[in-house]
């Protein structure tokens, strides 16, 4: 005989309960497999390979939750919105169809805002309002100056003073090239009376030093070697934007004043010998509106969590750099992903995400069953509460059924018992001993094999002492039997 306590029957009850709830959640959530599958392909070539070293960091954090950062470095400026856009393939030239899944990319501020305006052409003005509605910010990143070199002694006053000059504006593939024809052109100064070279300019500056170029515009963070080596090149001087860098900033609400102090590059030689002004940009991360909600939270979070470093690889500070600064998500171009947003607001990730992530992604479970859990957690939670609120009184009933069904199976038992008793009492010749023997016996069996509550006992034990008065009353008849037998 085996007992159960009532603590036991509860917690199998309880466990029943939350077993079809959960099962209702996992099939509702089968329902949505097609969803997330814990991957993003990001487009991490330029600015020197900042944008790569950046996507490293976030590729190892990102698979803490289960999710695979594949990193494409070859891909960069317009070739990254492109791939973006890959439902607009046809109208590009030179699409590359292995580009077609990229989700994100690193490309420079402003070059949104060089779409849109009276400056820029009817195709130019489709693009930008494609870009606004398929596009999204995921953080601004840091700055990227817009760096004006002319030869030392040949000061310009405004961009306007390049007309009839020959300009490096950059490569045709890069994001640069389009900022800077941008700005040339608001200052008048376009392909059309002007030379602009679509080339990388060189880090030894020859075309300047030599005469074949008056002037170069590059867009780059300032902790480049190129940079660095470029702003220690005495042969060299920055163009100085004072006098009309906050109308810039007014107009072109993606650009920044910055100053760069006299001596903050080196004290010896002093460089720069003077303070300058410059307008600058801010790397951005943009990914596809249509990016999953918890991808974006979780991209969001590891940007968040991977700043770009203070300092370079020789341990110098890093120009412009001051700490909280960014990542941010202000941004002045694109709307910032609705998955991402909450994440700069609070600096935590969702609770759900947070815990059922890394722990999913331990038990090899796919990403899309934490993105759901995330995603309808609370609604499921809200689903539940009228649920429970049925279920707790039925717990409280559920016992006493559970009562009346065992003492229905003992009162079955008690009946067979009782016909079995009677028939005897009326078989005073003892002429079906033997079948009422083997009735008795599959009784016995019957009732051997009942599980019962603890506090059922005492009445099972009754019901086992019952039935052996009966057997020894069968016992006492088939024994009188042979008795007379005997004596006859």
């Amino acid at each position: 005989m085996r007992v159960i306590s009532n603590t036991r029957i509860l917690r199998r009850a309880a466990g029943v309960a939350l077993g079809l709830l959960l099962l209702l959640l996992l099939f509702t959530a089968f329902l949505h497999e097609s969803g997330p599958k814990g991957k993003i392909v990001i487009a991490t070539g330029g600015a020197g390979g900042t944008y790569h070293a950046l996507a490293e960091r976030y590729k190892k954090d990102l698979a803490r939750y289960g999710v695979t950062l594949e990193l494409r470095p070859k891909v960069e400026g317009i070739n990254t919105l492109k791939a973006l856009f890959p439902q607009y393939r046809a109208e590009f030239k030179d699409f590359d169809p292995k580009t077609a899944d990229i989700e994100a990319g690193f490309i420079k501020g402003s070059f949104v805002e060089t779409l849109h305006g009276r400056l820029a052409s009817e195709k130019e003005q489709v693009w930008h309002q494609r870009q606004v509605d398929s596009l999204r910010s995921a953080g601004r990143l840091f700055y990227e100056p817009v760096w004006v070199f002319t030869r030392n002694g040949e000061r310009l006053r405004s961009l306007r003073d390049l007309k009839g000059k020959r300009i490096y504006v950059g490569l045709n593939v890069g994001g640069a090239r389009r900022v800077a024809n941008h700005l040339l052109k608001a200052n008048g100064v376009d392909d059309k009376n002007s030379t602009l070279i679509h080339e990388d300019f060189p880090e030894d500056a020859s075309p300047l030093l030599n005469g074949k170029a008056e002037a170069a515009i590059m867009i780059s963070p300032p902790e480049l070697p190129k940079i660095q080596s470029l702003l220690r090149n005495q042969k060299l001087q920055l163009m100085d934007f004072a006098a009309e860098a906050d109308a810039y900033v007014n107009r072109f609400p993606s650009l920044t004043r910055l100053v760069l102090r006299q001596g903050a590059v080196e004290f010896d030689p002093e460089t720069p010998p003077a303070d300058v002004t410059l307008i600058s940009t801010s790397a951005v991360l943009v990914v596809r509106t249509s990016l999953n909600p918890s991808l974006a939270a979780l991209l969001a979070h590891v940007v968040m969590q991977n700043p770009k470093a203070g300092s370079d690889k020789r341990g110098d500070p890093i120009l412009f750099y001051k700490a909280g600064e960014f990542p941010n998500a202000n941004d002045p171009e694109l709307a910032v992903h609705a998955g991402a947003r909450p994440i700069y607001k609070s600096g935590e990730l969702p609770v759900l995400l947070r815990t059922v992530a890394p722990m999913n992604s331990n038990l090899g479970l796919p990403f899309w069953l934490s993105a759901f859990i995330n995603e309808h957690g609370t609604q499921s939670l809200l689903l539940l509460i009228p649920i429970f609120s049925v279920l707790v009184p039925l717990f409280h009933y559920l016992p006493l059924a559970y009562k009346w069904l065992i003492r229905r199976r003992l009162l079955h038992w008690y009946e067979q018992l009782k016909a079995l008793e009677t028939s005897l009492d009326q078989d005073a010749g003892n002429q079906h001993l033997a079948d009422k023997t083997a009735e008795l016996n599959r009784i016995d069996e019957a009732v051997s094999r009942i599980h019962v509550p603890l506090h059922f006992s005492d009445q099972l034990y009754d019901l086992r002492g019952h039935i052996d008065i009966v057997r020894r009353r069968l016992s006492q008849r088939a024994s009188a039997g042979v008795a007379i037998q005997n004596t006859l």
